[in-house]
Formats: structure tokens, sequence, C-alpha cells
């Protein structure tokens, strides 16, 4: 430990400022008489930390200038301590006069720093620059391709770095171009590919061991997936692609918060030495200091601050990875299975990370090891841990096996009382036949099945049964309403044949009582039991019917007749979250009221007053249905079919008191279901949220796909055991979840029919959600907000399709949506080829409403965020389609209550000030509401 102290005492010497130093400049006249070969650039250069323009320029003075190693960091070229952020290379360079014209490449690491390389004064690379189209290079050496222009060549680069490293290691040197230099592919690889690579499936190992953990609750696993996400953060961060959407200072502020999980490895060593809880606060709290406050600069930037939060870093590094290799060591000696394996993965990682501080303060010029050993490290954690998980895998197989006999006894003993029990079954069936009771079972057509008992014929006054269609038997005359005996023929069919859990999932359609007018004119109420035959295969061939005369009893409980419907009414508001009730009334009321003043000032031939009766009425039953709220939506059905046979009759004048009558059935079965739940109930007010995060209604396909993956395995092989519960796992994310097609699908098949409304043509939705899947729970919402958007889509951004081919576009508009998922948020982006927001026609109506004062100046931005306003419209009249000044506003309350919210994103290529915008909706929810499949 002394000697580990002395060697720690010199390092922090090293970080101290270097005085500055005068030598010779290295580049300044160098000749090349040849480029056989490549010419190695690292020596010492012009620089100057003064960002002129015209340092670029050959013939301005370099008086000022002094000379510094490139590779080498900044601080020696100056004795004040100042810290600076640019910083200016230059040397000269005398070409054989064969080599002008040749194509040359300067491959140079910067380490994510900006950059532009000057030949003769002219810009001939810079970076960043057109980043979706051309690689970053952020943490590869660059290939800075020119043609050498004359034979006396004058080289400048500008480097923009908070790091204060410019020229940040080898290679440095100048090469003949050639279409297949194997070097360059070389150092691309080693600079970028292997360390992303290794960063990404270091994340996907982490979360591996996450779950792991999840399951077993045992710490090693928690240590080594947090070791492997912070990681990853270290690795991941500077890649090229990030770069092209995150500023890159930013970047090179955040990547440094990976180095966190240090922490975890010095947890992660302890299991195999013994554990210091203390310590580890404290090495977290030493560790956290430093990468939080260099994190912090990506917000509020400080260069002096931040060389001083990276110095510590990398010394509490050292000195950690030194205690975790102390703890290896003891762990060898103690012959704990794996410890070898870490000591040899750390001691890499010390020397990797002593390697890039020595090169950080310009005592040696080598290549950035730093990466490299964690990579090292981080495989040497996750080969021991997927060593402790195999072995336990190993010996959870051995006790399957001791298990599998006492298996086989139990399946005998099962199939005996199986058969016990089928054999039982055949008696019960055969002993209600002779009961006073009906009983008939309906076969896969849905006829009634030859056997039924005698007594059903006594019931029904009839004869000649068998044979006949089951649902006209028994329902035909039968007091039900459209909606209910539609919804009751669906289940009979969707369960005769199919998997016996669908007969669970649909039992709650099955009529269990009614009133039924027979043709002798004698009126009873029949009471009815349903019951699935279930066959091979767990399928239901036939379904028994059981029917009870009931008359008698409900004429003895017709005085009671109120509170039944009231106990009904309750059982049926208690299945609805407090929270879904009480949306459902306010926007059912809504509607309500909005159709009472529609049909108060209805005049025949108003088409489009028609169509919106019928489309809120449609609305009501369709949110009734979906809560099991069948008394209303049955007095609702009646509504909207008057509404429907309105829609197909002429311009006769239509018929108000009878329309009135209807919507008053309507608003009186709400005002009923309003008293019970605000009086009876007390459940009044808005309720609480988070039930749907408890409960998923789950694809019964879903579960036998990751169940068949696992009882299909291989249990001898490891590697099948691997595959199997990866596949198992990807099918499990995917349960209680929907793509964006399928959630929208409905909405999209609809807009044909809007646009033709509109006198446009249909446009072509494309989604692209890169993989999403949304949570079912949040289909509602998707479907609420794109009701709005993708009308507003097709009425205000979508042009004519004459006014398109005026313009050169297609006659038929396209609309877009893509769906991105990070950590920390769903981004969901809609936006259409149609001329772009209206701000001239924005602002001139907000003039009219006293939103905004005349001459006062706006912004496009400021116009643009005035359509999510409270009843804020463009549209000249109110439409079925737009006009009431209800959507986006809606859109932006209904997000905010749910965590999210939407914006107006202005797209490149319009000025500002213009009339028209081509923008783009930007929807954002928190990341839970969505998975990548």
């Amino acid at each position: 430990m002394r000697r580990a102290l002395v060697v720690l005492g010199l390092l922090l010497g090293t970080l101290m400022p270097a005085s500055s130093y005068a030598q010779a400049c290295d580049f300044c006249g160098k000749r090349i008489e040849s480029l056989a070969q490549p010419v190695r650039l690292a020596g010492t250069w012009l620089f100057t930390r003064d960002d002129a323009p015209q340092n670029a320029d050959p013939a301005s003075p370099t008086d000022s200038w002094v000379t510094l190693k490139a590779p080498g960091p900044w601080k020696k070229a100056y004795n004040d301590g100042k810290v600076f952020s640019v910083g200016w290379y230059r040397g000269e360079f005398q070409f054989a006069p064969e080599l002008v014209g040749r194509e040359v490449v300067v491959l140079v690491n910067t380490y994510m720093a900006p950059m532009r390389l000057y030949v003769n004064g002219q810009m001939v690379y810079a970076r960043p620059n057109r980043v979706n189209v051309e690689r970053y290079y952020s943490i590869q050496a660059a290939p800075l391709r020119f043609k050498v222009p004359a034979e006396k060549v004058t080289l400048a680069l500008r480097v923009e770095t908070p790091l204060m490293t410019g020229v940040y290691q080898l290679p440095f040197e100048l090469h003949a171009y050639q279409e297949d230099d194997a070097s360059l592919v070389g150092w691309a690889i080693w600079g970028g590919e292997l360390r992303t690579i290794a960063g990404w499936v270091a994340l996907f190992f982490g979360m591996f061991f996450l779950l792991v953990f999840s399951k077993t609750r045992y710490g090693l696993y928690l240590a080594a997936a947090l070791g492997s996400v912070f990681g990853s953060i270290f690795l991941i961060v500077p890649a090229d692609y990030l770069a092209a959407l995150v500023p890159i200072k930013t970047l090179t502020y955040l990547h440094y918060t990976g180095l966190f999980g240090t922490l975890f490895f010095f947890m992660f060593a302890q299991y195999f030495y013994r554990f210091f809880p203390r310590a580890n606060w404290v090495v977290g709290v030493l560790l956290a200091i430093p990468a939080v406050g260099m994190a912090a600069m990506a917000v509020h930037e400080n260069l002096s601050v931040f060389q001083l939060l990276r110095s510590l870093l990398f010394v509490v590094l050292l000195v950690v990875t030194l205690a975790i290799i102390y703890f290896y060591y003891r762990g060898a000696m103690l012959k704990r299975p794996g410890a070898k394996t870490m000591l040899v993965g750390m001691l890499l990682y010390f020397l990797g990370a002593l390697n890039d501080m020595l090169l950080a303060v310009g005592a040696i010029q080598s290549l950035s090891l730093a990466s490299t050993a964690l990579i090292l490290a981080l495989g040497a954690m996750l080969y021991v841990s997927v060593q402790s998980f195999a072995n336990t895998f190993l010996e959870n197989k051995r006790l399957v096996g001791d298990l599998r006999e006492v298996n086989e006894n139990l399946e005998g003993l099962v199939s005996q009382r199986t058969a016990a029990l089928r054999e039982k079954t055949n008696d019960i069936q055969a002993m209600l036949q002779n009961m006073p009771q009906g009983v008939l079972t309906l076969t896969a057509d849905g006829k009634v099945h030859p056997e039924y008992s005698a007594f059903l014929e006594q019931i029904y006054v009839c004869e000649r049964i068998a044979g006949r269609d089951g649902m006209e038997f028994l329902f035909g005359q039968a007091d039900l309403g459209a909606d209910q005996r539609d919804s009751l023929s669906v289940a009979v069919a969707s369960v005769i044949g199919e998997d016996a859990m669908n007969y669970e999932f649909n039992s709650h359609l099955l009529v269990p009582e009614c009133d039924v007018q027979l043709a002798s004119g004698q009126r009873k109420s029949l009471a009815f039991s349903w019951s699935p035959i279930v066959g091979a295969g767990d399928v239901v061939e036939k379904l028994m019917i059981c029917v009870r005369d009931v008359t008698e009893l409900k004429r003895l409980a017709a005085e009671s007749a109120g509170q039944k419907r009231e106990l009904e009414l309750i059982g049926e508001i208690l299945k609805v979250s407090q929270e879904k009730f009480q949306a459902f009334m306010e926007s059912a009321q809504g509607f309500v009221a909005e159709n009472r003043r529609i049909i108060l000032s209805l005049r025949g031939g108003d088409r489009e007053a028609v169509n919106l009766l019928f489309r809120n009425m449609h609305t009501i039953k369709g949110n009734a249905r979906t809560y099991g709220l069948l008394h209303l939506t049955n007095v609702v059905h009646e509504a909207e079919s008057s509404y429907d046979a309105l829609r197909k009759q002429d311009e006769s004048e239509p018929d108000t008191s009878r329309l009135l009558a209807e919507l008053d059935a309507v608003q009186d079965g709400l005002a009923e279901y309003a008293r019970i739940n605000d009086q009876t109930l007390g459940r009044k007010g808005p309720g609480r949220r988070g039930s749907v995060d408890k409960f998923l209604m789950v694809d019964r396909q879903q579960l036998g796909d990751a169940l068949g993956a696992l009882q299909r395995v291989d249990r001898g092989s490891l590697e099948a055991m691997r595959s199997a519960i990866d596949e198992a796992e990807h099918v499990l994310r995917r349960i209680g979840t929907e793509t964006l097609e399928e959630v929208l699908a409905g909405l999209i098949e609809g807009l044909p029919a809007l646009a033709q409304e509109l006198g446009k043509e249909a446009p072509v939705v494309r989604i692209d959600a890169a993989g999403l899947r949304t949570k079912s729970q949040l289909g509602g919402l998707l479907r609420n907000l794109f009701t709005h958007l993708l009308r507003n889509a097709v009425d205000h951004g979508l042009e004519s399709a004459g006014e398109r081919l005026a313009a050169g576009k297609p006659s038929q508009g396209l609309i877009e949506l893509r769906g991105r998922l990070d950590a920390n948020h769903l981004e969901l982006v809609l936006r259409d080829d149609g001329r772009g927001l209206a701000l001239s026609r924005i602002r001139a109506r907000a003039l009219e409403n006293g939103l905004v004062e005349p001459g006062q100046v706006l912004s496009d931005q400021a116009i643009a965020d005035l359509i999510f306003l409270p009843g804020f419209s463009t549209a000249e009249s109110v439409t079925e389609v737009s006009g009431r000044g209800v959507g986006m506003d809606a859109v932006r309350d209904f997000l905010r209550r749910e965590g999210g919210q939407i914006a107006v994103r202005f797209l490149d290529g319009s000025p500002e000030g213009a009339d028209f915008r081509s923008a783009e909706m930007v929807i954002q929810l928190p990341a839970a509401a969505a998975v990548t499949a």
C-alpha cells in the first residue's frame, strides 16, 4: 500500500499545470519526399488559444504563437493557469513536386471535439457538418481527406473541446489516399465500432441480470447489472449516431457519468472477499460528486470546475480500482470461484485507466486504452456472473431430475382422477334429463341437439324442438334489445368450436334471464344457465343451456323490481373504476347537451347536423358498452337507430318531439346511473388512478407462446435453455401491449370517408413505430388524441387534389407518424405534407377574439401555441369535423392529466414570419407507456 500511495502522489503531481516551455517547431517547414509509408505527425506544432478566423491564413503572423506537443494536453502551452476551450494548431510542409495533386488523408483523433482543417487557408473538413449523411467520427481517428494543392502547404487545425486535450492520441499521421486502405478501417473499428458494440452488449446483459436479480434477490447479479448499465453509458454515449441527435459538448459531459459504475465493480468484488457496507457509501459519494458535477456541466458550463472534477474522478477511480484489485487478490488466495478471472480483468482496467491519465496530462503519447480496458473488465464480470448463473441452473437441473419420478407418479394419479370425474359428469348429464327443468345443447352450427329434456316442451308450449336454430328458438320472441341480442349471438358463435378459455372471456355476455312472448300468447319469464361441454384438446364442442320457468317468482318479486334494478345498476357501476365512470359520465352528458342543442335547431336536409347527432350517440353507446353499462346501452341504441334512419331519409322535416323524447330517455338513464353512483355508493368525485397498471387483459395466444417456448426446450442443453428464456422474455414483454397500427387502425380506416366529406382524396398514412408497442390501457388515450389530430391534418393540413397538383405535389396527401422510445419519454411525432400551419390565419383570428393586441409582435412559435387555447378555432363555421374549438385544447389537457405534453415544432426550410410554415406535432408521454418489441 505504501508503494501505491507513492505512485498516487506522483500521479497527482502530473495533474498540476505545467509551465510554458519553448522548443523548436517540428512541423514548420517539414519536408515530405514520399508517401509510400504514413508520415507521423506527432511532435511540436505552432499553437494558439486566440480564436481568430485569420489563424487559417498562411500569411497571418505567428509571432504570438507558442509551440506545443501533439498529441498532448493544452495545459502545458501557457503558464498562466487559464482554462480555454478552443485551440489552433499550425504547421508548414514542403511536398516533393511529384506529390502535388495527390489525394492524402490526415488521420487525427480529437476525442468528441468539433474541428476544422484548413489547407492553405481553405477549409477542407469540418465536423459536425451535415451529420445526417456524414459520419461524425466523435471517438474515432477522423480521416481528413484533401488534395495537395502546391509544394508548400500550410495546415491549420481548429479544435473546440472542454477537455483541453486537442489532438488527443495516436495515430496522428499523413497517409496517401487509397480506397482500400485497411489501416483506416482498423483504426475506425478500434476507435469506435468496438466500443459502441461492446456498450450495447453490456447494456443488454445488464438488463438480463436485472431480471435475474428480480427473481433471485441475489445482490451479486444486481451489482453486475448496474455495473454493466453504467459502463455502457461511458461506451455508448460518444457514439456517432447520438452525436447526430444531441450536441457533442453535452455528450462529452454526460458520458463521464458512466464511470460511476466503478462503485458497482467495488460492490461486486466484495462477494469474493468480505463486505464493507460503510465503505460502499463512502465510495459512492466520492464517485458521485465528480460524476454528477461533470454531468451538470451540460446545463451550466464552468471549465475550471470541470477540469478539477475530471482530475478528481480519475484519482478516485485509481484508488478504488486498487482496492478492488486487493479484494480479488484476497479472494484468489481463498480460492473463491471467479476471483482470478476478475483479478486479471481489474488489473487490465487499472493499467488502461493509468495509461489514459498519463496520456491526458501529456506524460506519454499513446493510444487511449480506457474504453478497451473497461470492455475487458465488464467482460470478466459478465463471464463470472454467467458462470454463477449457469452453476445455479445445473444444480436446479439436478433437482428437476430428482423430482421427475415423483411427477410421473402424480401424472398417473391425475389421469385416474380425470377419468373418474368424466364418469361422474356423464351421470350428472343423465340426471338432468329427468329433472323438472328444460335442458338442451347447441351444436357447432347453432342448432338444437336431438337430445333435450321433455320438460323444455312444456316451458315453450311446443313440439319438435330438435334441429331448430337455437338463438331463434330461445330468444326469437324475447324482450332483448337489439344491441344485447347481437352481443349474445356473437358471444355464442365465438365460444362453440373454440378453446374453453374463450367461454370464460365471453360468459358475461350470455343472457341469464329474459321475458318471452310465446306463440300461444302466453308471456313467461325464463332463467338460463350456460355450461360449456368441453372435448379433447380443451375445445368447447357444445353449449348446454338449462332453462327454468321463473314467471311465478318474477311475479312475486315484482314489488321489489325497483330495488332489483338498482342492485343491477350498482353491480354494473362497481365493475367500473370511479375515475373511468366519472370520465364517461362527463363525456356522455356533454354529448347529450350538444345533441339537444342540435335537435332544437334542426331543419330538414341538414345532413351535417344529423351526422353529428349520430356520431355523438354512437360514441356514448360504444363507451357504455365498453364499460358494461348494459341498461344504458339499450336505451342509447334506440336513439342511435333513429338518427341512422334519419340520415337515410329525404329532406323532410324531422320529428323533433320524438327525437327529444328519445334523448330524454338517454338523459334519464345517465341521471339514474349518476344518482346511484353519487348518493347510493358515495363515489362522487374524480376517483383515483393506478388500477390499470395492476391488471392486464392478456391474449391467451401470447401466454401460450411463452409457455410453449419453455415446455419445448431441451433441458439438457444450456444453449437451448438460454434461447428459450430469451424467447419467453420477448413474448412476455409484449403482453398487455399493442402496436400503434393496431391502436389507430379504426381511425385510419375512417380517414377516406372524412376526406370525401371535405372534397379531398384519401391520404396515405405511414406509421414508423420503430418496433414500439404501447400499453393496452393507453389505447383509449391515443385514440382520443389522434381522433382530433388526424382530422385536423386532413381538414386543415392537406390541400385539395387540385391545389396539390397545381403545387407540383401528388394528388394524395401524406400523413406520417413516427414513434421513438428512450429512457425518459415515449415520443410520437405527427406531420403531413400539406402547405403547413396557417400562421397568418391564426394571428388574424386571435386579433378578432382579443387574444392579441393590435401591433403586438409575436414569434412564430408563440402564434402556433395559440391553437391550444380553449375555444380557439380558425374554421369559418362549425362542421362535424372542426370548428367547435375543443380539439387541440382537449388534446393538451388530456395529455397533461396523463403526465404528457404536446408541442408544435417547425421543420427546417420555412422562413420565420411566413404565412404558412411546415410543422409537426410532437407528443411526449412517460416512457412507461410503451415497450420495444
